[in-house]
């Protein structure tokens, strides 16, 4: 006779839905090594592709959010950017690199006061902050220029009425009612009287890889230096190339990161000739008139940083490693700003870097730098 018990109930099989929403956080997490790959290689549409992905598995995830709004900023997509940045804080209100990446995207849309109004917003949160704290300052320094700039239109303007009135007066317009315009000649168009952000772009800021504060704020100056660069070669041009040069046949190829004795392999006596400026490694190989014969040939194979900072290019300052984020804030963003400018402008003689230096590239371990030496220092 069968068996009347009734069947054991069995639990039902998930639905494909639950089971993407079960996989969801891991496949997530896969899409943002995807691109955390593809940014490490600067693809930056290939990293934005991934980290969408990653959103739509876990959109209430910050970190997503803020990586996709980082890529943005590496393709200069301020509108996204700012986007991404701004869902980025509504989701975690106290990401300190979610409201820095708004504020950087503000200032880049010409929105000052509002970023402003952000910066002051992180620093409520952490006073210590010093990238928020130094754009802060760069964006005060901005709408004091820009203030003066508009001050000095509205005097045009009526230095320019008044000037028609008493031509149509009968007066004599050269007296100009004996006001001395002269004064306001020094007065500046440009809105960039100081250093200010990054990058070549933050290569390698990642979810729960993201850039340390010090190097976000390297990447943040660097962009910004980049900037005055290009506008300063439009208006006075590029240098004229050295002329023909024999250059060695591993020109410019990469070394990744080198010890300081590695380096020194490549002095003026080699044929291929490597500079470190702040542990960025660049081929001088193309002026041999500088660094292989020239005055700067003691700069061959060595790291040029403290000369640099100090204002004093000498053989004994060269291989001097120190790590200026442990100066005080106004010393460390004025001289953070001269290395940078100078980064910037082997960039643009000699292109991209060929490696980096291996004491910068965990610079918080440097010792701090030394004071007395410092104040000696007559650049500002």
């Amino acid at each position: 006779e069968p068996c009347r018990l009734p069947a054991p109930a069995m639990a039902p099989w998930p639905c494909s839905l639950c089971q993407r929403r079960a996989a969801g956080p891991d496949r997530a997490l896969e899409s943002r090594q995807r691109g955390n790959d593809h940014f490490r290689r600067k693809e930056y549409q290939e990293a934005i592709a991934a980290y969408s992905q990653a959103i739509s598995l876990q959109p209430k995830e910050a970190a997503y959010w803020l990586n996709r709004s980082i890529a943005f900023r590496q393709l200069e997509d301020w509108d996204q950017a700012l986007r991404d940045a701004t869902q980025a804080v509504q989701l975690q209100p106290e990401n300190d690199k979610a409201i820095y990446g708004r504020a950087v995207a503000l200032q880049k849309l010409g929105k000052t006061a509002d970023a402003l109004d952000a910066c002051k917003d992180g620093l409520k949160l952490d006073p210590d902050h010093k990238p928020l704290y130094q754009l802060r300052l760069t964006l005060e320094r901005e709408e004091k220029a820009a203030l003066e700039k508009s001050e000095k239109k509205e005097l045009k303007v009526e230095t320019k009425a008044v000037q028609e009135k008493t031509q149509q007066g009968g007066k004599a317009a050269a007296k100009k009612h004996d006001i001395d315009y002269s004064k306001w000649a020094s007065l500046e168009d440009s809105d960039d009287d100081d250093g200010g952000r990054g990058e070549q772009a933050e290569v390698g800021e990642t979810v729960g890889e993201e850039l340390s504060r010090e190097e976000q704020m390297v990447q943040d100056m660097l962009t910004q230096c980049r900037e005055w660069a290009k506008e300063t070669s439009s208006l006075m041009g590029s240098s004229k190339p050295l002329g023909k040069v024999k250059l060695p046949a591993d020109f410019k190829k990469e070394v990744g990161t080198i010890t300081p004795s590695q380096l020194a392999e490549f002095s003026c006596s080699n044929d291929r000739m490597l500079v470190s400026i702040y542990g960025y490694i660049f081929d001088v190989s193309a002026r041999p008139d500088q660094y292989g014969y020239g005055p700067k040939s003691f700069h061959a194979g060595k790291d040029i940083t403290w000369g640099v900072v100090i204002g004093k290019e000498s053989a004994d300052n060269c291989n001097r490693f120190y790590d200026i984020f442990k100066l005080d804030d106004d010393r460390m963003g004025r001289y953070l700003q001269i290395i940078c400018q100078r980064v910037v402008s082997f960039e643009t003689e000699f292109g991209d870097s060929v490696g980096r230096l291996q004491p910068f590239v965990n610079e918080q371990c440097l010792p701090p730098p030394p004071t007395d030496e410092i104040e000696e220092c007559n650049q500002q």
